[in-house]
């Protein structure tokens, strides 16, 4: 195979698209499978319980393998743990395709998770690597969130197209060729990179963190139970707090550690990684939330409510893809990062408060609106974050950076969703008004993603940009 010259500009857009691609299996085989469901179930004669865990068994492997793969990405090649995440998910896809009984589906999900998370760590943090340049990092990111984004948009809707079209066993084999696509372009597009200051790693650090991931998600999905057996609470928090406390020990004695905690002594990183924790509870919460309050509140119901959806998941499509354009991302890349996410983030609270409005007032059009806006806000940051903490960080922690950053994602949406929960229950009176359910949720959502622009953006401002700011009224 002859290779262009690695700075040509179809082997930037190949490399991109491919590393969007393998960004694109690893959501949409969460949204599409969502409404494959009660097909899988019917297969299999599941009970309510083993419904669950076709979703859980995905999510928990992805989430614990994280920071595993983001080591082994900065230990042994980004470009290695993409193409074996890669590998790995083509032979799991297949054998969830294939399974004749239930747990071996489930292995093939379990399986699958995990090694979506080489495939994200692997590719996102490569994405970092080759494109420095800002600009040139803004249409990169915009073409793989153009890409992954698809996923989120249409994957529900194209996942239950495949299932009832020719049943939901080819959601998994549609896998298989995005998967040698993947593999055949890193192999031959793609050069390698791996840290030489790592001596080995740290495995006393990721089996720790792991063990911490999986405990506290568990406790947020299931509550305190295993296998029927039902623990304290006081006893979860005490184990999870114990880990936590050993993983910063061991992290701060390690030479080369699964989790530089130093990096959040950096004041543009920490404001960065508010970011995924804001859009955690303000954007991607709200979609579990969404599909029952226009159907409880605004009485939109059935296949009219998904298409509704559209004007809240549509923007991770069509913004990501405004973004890949050079006119537009010089644009961008011209802001100040410091603005730009403070911007994004104001937008989204804007968004979240128009649909508060909209539910006070059962106001079908201002809620729409509302959706809308959030989404944009969202999109906007969602596809550019990874990139910009990959950027303010060493080069050789490209991989850990991706896995904290996904972490965040994953984790606050956990943590958002069962909080979100229990403000649903809550309700608020002022005078004679009161204020019920999804206002109420609806304004929590949009006081946080404010309270993160505000956060972020002093956080991020660098000297220069204070400096710049003290000269212009002078000017």
């Amino acid at each position: 195979m002859t290779i262009e010259p690695a700075n040509s500009r179809s082997t930037k857009y190949i490399r991109a698209i491919t590393i969007g691609l393998g960004a694109f299996i690893a959501t949409f085989d969460v949204t599409a499978v969502s409404l494959a469901l009660p097909a899988i179930s019917e297969t299999f004669s599941l009970d309510v319980a083993g419904y669950v865990w076709v979703m859980d068994a995905y999510s928990l492997a992805f989430a614990i393998t994280l920071i595993t793969a983001g080591a082994v990405a900065d230990r042994y090649g980004q470009k290695l743990t993409l193409v074996a995440g890669a590998v790995v998910f083509l032979v799991a896809s297949a054998l969830c395709a294939y399974a004749t009984h239930f747990s071996t589906f489930l292995t093939g999900r379990v399986v699958q998770g995990a090694s979506a998370a080489f495939i994200i760590c692997g590719g996102v943090a490569m994405a970092g690597r080759l494109y420095k340049e800002k600009t040139e990092r803004v249409q990169a990111f915009g073409i793989i969130g153009t890409i992954s984004g698809s996923a989120l948009a249409i994957g529900p809707a194209l996942g239950g197209l495949i299932a009832s079209t020719f049943g939901w066993t080819w959601i998994f084999l549609m896998n298989v060729p995005i998967c040698v696509a993947i593999i055949s372009v890193a192999l031959g597009w793609m050069d390698e990179y791996r840290s030489s200051n790592a001596a080995r790693m740290d495995v006393a650090g990721v089996v720790v963190v792991s063990a911490l991931l999986l405990i506290s998600i568990w406790s947020l999905l299931h509550g305190p139970t295993v296998g029927g057996v039902v623990f304290s609470s006081a006893a979860a928090g005490i184990s999870i707090a114990s880990l936590l406390i050993l993983f910063v020990w061991i992290e701060t004695k390690a030479r080369y550690p699964a989790v530089d905690i130093h990096l959040f002594k950096k004041r543009e990183f920490v404001g960065l990684a508010i970011v995924p924790l804001s859009l955690s509870v303000s954007y991607w919460s709200l979609i579990v939330f969404m599909p029952f309050f226009l159907e409880s509140s605004l009485q939109i119901g059935g296949q009219r409510a998904s298409y509704v959806m559209l004007f809240f998941t549509l923007p991770m499509f069509v913004v990501p893809l405004l973004l890949a354009n050079p006119a537009i991302a010089r644009m961008a890349a011209g802001m100040r990062q410091s603005s730009y996410y403070f911007t994004g983030l104001f937008v989204v609270a804007l968004g979240c408060g128009a649909v508060a409005v909209g539910s006070y007032l059962h106001e079908y059009v201002l809620a729409i609106a509302g959706m809308i806006v959030a989404g944009v806000g969202a999109a906007a940051m969602q596809s550019q974050v990874s990139g910009a903490l990959i950027a303010c960080a060493p080069q050789e922690r490209a991989g850990n950076v991706t896995a904290v950053a996904t972490v965040l994602r994953q984790g606050g949406f956990a943590i958002a969703t069962a909080f979100l929960a229990k403000v649903m229950q809550a309700k608020i009176y002022l005078g004679p008004y009161s204020i019920e359910s999804f206002t109420l949720l609806f304004s929590v959502c949009g006081l946080v993603a404010g309270i993160g622009a505000v956060c972020t953006l002093v956080l991020t401002q660098t000297r220069a940009d204070f400096a710049t700011a003290a000269l212009e009224p002078s000017k």
